[in-house]
């Protein structure tokens, strides 16, 4: 029987086919390990190493920006997003059973306690209305307390990001806030890094703003952007294996294995700006584009020496009419604009370099309008009138005279155009400056000197385009003996205790010569002394510049305004220009305050100029009183150690007049009948004075008598009332 069954011709089929697919499956199965192992291993194993093993980046720590005076204007500081886990399920027992109040409402638990939760949910809506008060507290409590009450509430509710981190620390040490507010969410921890300035928005344009147009497209402008390749450092990078989903370790072994490449902070630069000076710009800056008006403007503080620009203000005006600084509009560095009367000194140097006019040559300055000098020139006017028919250089400089300056260029440069555009162009710093600021910087130029009109027009500053920092440099130059140095924004880069210094860049070794520049200089002393810029003409210390205003080609109603120059006179060491763009006012009236409230902080700042301030104080005549207690006055001087120079040394009479002429007190005799004089009195002094003669005194305002009514030796009887007007 058994035979039979192995001489079945079925039964050897079967066996034949079961060996067959053993050997064809094994051979198949050992032929895919060899090739897996063998073949492909490779491959394999660098996939098993991709999903195992991961380069982790641990991101480098961006320098900070640091000010002049020592305070930190730029730096990298945590925040965190505030996410609350405000998550309700229901209550159950020991069994696993669902615990239920009174058989019927399912009791719930939740992450953190009810009532410590409430309690303190006002004190986290005012700490995140700090923060961001452009939303109220009543808009964070009403958000929070919505989804709190909701039957599902969410278990991550993003409330508000980049909170500070101090401010989300603080919210998590609340009671009853500490579980609810995550530290942790899927996309990883809360807590980023971002840049913040220190300083809020002084001098964010200069120190640089984050940019982002598109994923590709991103990065930094001003300081920041420039020096991003020192400041951003190198982001280290590490193999890291993968221990448990989403938990990943370095892996074990020696460094090389596991260090791609190493972490480096980014190195700290030292900005020229000084906090003190830049804080005054702007404010003083920003006051008077609010009292006059004005779209753009800029405000720079310069060292004469260095080239340092110590403060930088930008400001523009936005469709709200809010004034702040823009992420590209830096106006100091970018607008280009038509300079006016600051041109003059411009071309008034080339001529002397030129070697063609003298101080004493008189020129017509006649207020008024001058006919053209030919027939496609039209009308020249000077914008400022005066009595005189003709003065000098100094006179047509410090008058603003455009005939004047008209008449220099056509009597020397007629017929020698070419030349004077060149002479010009040799010593203004045309062009772009390559400053270290990542910011647009525009190509200026003279035009082409086609006709009459455009040729004159050059010699007062209307057929030449400038940015604001190009002009400070030429003024500069002057302040600095002729040499022209590049404005520069950094001082200084710190690679720990070390420090690499930023040193000056001479752009022209002799824009004029040193006597030239001495002349230029008192010439503008002389714009501030006796001319346009007499309104912050000062005797301590000294203001050299010029004012400058053009006019709209359409609109003649607006003006650019602008004043630049330097202090002390008799030796810069600062120079200024301040630019308002499209107000209705003058130069002089809207520039040049700036300029002078500038110039009084840097003086009251700088040591070193402080002491030129004294010693010339001490020069000036001694204080005194206009009218006061004779016996009072006495003894005030005496205490000062102050001579007491007087017209009587006996005191015939209590009251005392000061003689402006003579310089001492006299007697001051009251008139009988009449109301006395109490002008520039203190109120003490006027009330004790009218008191005695019989009168009633009211006053108002505050400081000295300025006016008063009845008006002084005016007959009146005793008994009535004397008002005083104080200021």
């Amino acid at each position: 029987m058994d035979q039979k069954k192995h001489n079945n011709p079925l039964f050897i089929k079967m066996l034949v086919l079961y060996l067959l697919l053993v050997f064809v499956g094994g051979g198949a199965m050992l032929w895919s390990t060899l090739r897996t192992q063998v073949v492909d291993g490779d491959m394999w194993r660098k996939k098993a190493k991709e999903r195992e093993q991961i380069h982790r980046t641990e991101p480098a720590r961006r320098g900070t920006i640091f000010s002049s005076d020592g305070k930190v204007l730029a730096t990298t500081v945590p925040v965190c997003d505030l996410c609350l886990d405000l998550g309700r399920w229901p209550k159950k027992n020991s069994k696993g059973g669902v615990v239920y109040k009174d058989g019927k409402v399912v009791m719930e638990s939740c992450v953190t306690d009810d009532s410590a939760f409430r309690a303190n949910l006002d004190e986290v809506c005012r700490v995140l209305h700090s923060c961001f008060p452009a939303k109220s507290v009543e808009y964070y409590r009403n958000r929070v307390l919505t989804e709190y009450e909701d039957p599902e509430p969410s278990r991550c509710l993003y409330v508000e990001r980049r909170v500070p981190y101090s401010q989300w620390a603080h919210i998590r040490s609340l009671k009853g806030w500490g579980k609810c507010v995550v530290a942790k969410t899927r996309e990883g921890s809360v807590t980023n890094y971002v840049r913040a300035h220190i300083y809020g928005n002084l001098g964010e344009n200069t120190i640089g703003l984050h940019y982002k147009i598109s994923p590709q497209v991103e990065g930094y402008t001003g300081l920041e952007g420039y020096y991003d390749s020192v400041l951003r450092g190198q982001d280290g990078q590490y193999i890291c294996r993968r221990l448990t989903r989403g938990v990943w370790l370095p892996m074990e072994g020696d460094e090389d294995s596991t260090l791609v490449q190493p972490r480096i902070d980014g190195r700290s630069i030292v900005a020229t700006i000084d906090t003190r000076y830049q804080d005054i710009a702007e404010s003083a800056l920003r006051s008077s584009m609010k009292q006059y008006g004005g779209q753009r403007g800029c405000a720079i503080l310069m060292e004469v020496e260095t080239g340092y620009v110590l403060a930088c203000s930008s400001l523009t005006r936005d469709t709200s009419g809010c004034l702040s600084e823009m992420l590209w509009s830096n106006v100091a560095c970018s607008d280009i604009y038509e300079p006016g009367s600051t041109f003059k000194t411009v071309a008034m140097t080339s001529m002397f370099n030129d070697k063609k006019v003298e101080l004493d040559t008189n020129k017509r300055v006649r207020a008024g309008g001058v006919k053209s000098y030919s027939a496609s020139s039209g009308e020249i006017n000077d914008g400022h009138g005066n009595s005189h028919d003709t003065a000098n250089l100094v006179g047509v400089l410090a008058r603003s005279s455009n005939i004047g300056m008209c008449e220099l260029a056509w009597e020397y440069y007629r017929d020698r155009r070419q030349e004077f555009k060149q002479g010009i162009e040799e010593i203004f710093p045309f062009g772009v400056m390559n400053l270290d600021l990542k910011v647009e910087e525009n190509p200026t130029r003279v035009v082409a000197l086609n006709s009459d009109r455009d040729f004159l027009n050059l010699s007062y500053g209307y057929s030449a385009t400038v940015t604001p920092l190009q002009m400070i440099t030429f003024y500069n130059a002057l302040a600095n003996d002729g040499k022209m140095v590049k404005p520069l924004f950094c001082r200084e880069v710190l690679d720990g205790r070390r420090r690499s210094e930023i040193r000056p860049v001479v752009l022209n070794e002799r824009v004029c010569s040193e006597e030239t520049a001495r002349v230029m200089r008192e010439m503008l002393e002389g714009v501030v002394k006796s001319g346009t810029g007499d309104i912050i003409h000062n005797t301590v210390y000294g203001i050299a510049g010029k004012t400058g205003t053009t006019q709209g080609i359409s609109d003649k109603s607006i003006k650019n305004s602008s004043f630049v120059g330097f202090f002390p006179s008799d030796n810069p060491k600062y120079s200024c220009l301040v630019l308002v763009e499209r107000t209705s006012i003058a130069g002089r009236h809207a520039a040049a305050p700036v300029f002078k409230k500038i110039a009084d902080c840097v003086m009251a700042f700088d040591k070193e100029l402080g002491s030129i301030r004294l010693q010339e104080a001490e020069r000036t005549a001694n204080p005194y009183v206009t009218k006061g207690d004779r016996q009072q006055l006495q003894q005030i001087h005496k205490f000062l150690g102050l001579p007491f120079t007087v017209a009587d040394s006996s005191l015939t009479t209590r009251w005392t007049v000061y003689d402006g002429t003579l310089g001492r007190y006299d007697d001051y005799m009251l008139p009988e009948g009449v109301v006395p004089d109490c002008k520039g009195m203190t109120v003490r002094d006027a009330m004790e004075l009218l008191r005695g003669a019989g009168y009633k005194v009211r006053f108002r305002g505050q400081g000295k008598v300025a006016s008063q009514n009845p008006k002084a030796r005016t007959p009146y009887k005793k008994g009535t009332t004397v008002y005083l007007e104080l200021k």
